[in-house]
């Protein structure tokens, strides 16, 4: 095809290239903003201090409803990590990680978990 052949649109080739080489050079078109429901989803919890200060609220429905007794202490990451499944009875509370397919922490053999990968797993990018 000749360069300044005349394309559907009406310009030639050589305008189409250039049009494109244009658009390169401009910064991209701003984002709209995120709902902030859809932004808290996005986003992963900060993080825990290592001496279990400032901790985020629980997201299990079962560490909520637990007296803050029975509750981990130190603090686990696996409190605010969305694949934790927490489960209790009237002499132990446990919590089985989805990811590494395994109970992570229980009352009788605590273990402060304060960095995982497990976290971001299922979170797009």
């Amino acid at each position: 095809m000749d360069a300044t052949a005349e394309t559907t649109s009406g310009k030639s080739e050589d305008e189409l290239i250039a049009d494109a080489m244009d658009a390169l050079d401009k910064p991209p078109p701003a984002q709209p903003p995120v709902a902030p429901q859809a932004q808290r989803e996005q986003q992963p919890p900060p993080p825990q201090a290592l001496d279990g200060t400032d901790m985020p609220t629980a997201l299990s429905p079962t560490l909520e409803k637990l007296d803050s007794a029975r509750r981990p202490k130190p603090g686990t990451l696996c409190e605010v990590c969305p694949n934790s499944v927490w489960f209790t009875s009237p002499k132990e509370v446990k919590c089985y990680c989805r990811v590494m397919y395994l109970v992570v922490w229980s009352s009788k053999e605590p273990n402060q978990i304060t960095g995982c990968d497990g976290i971001y797993v299922g979170q797009e990018e």
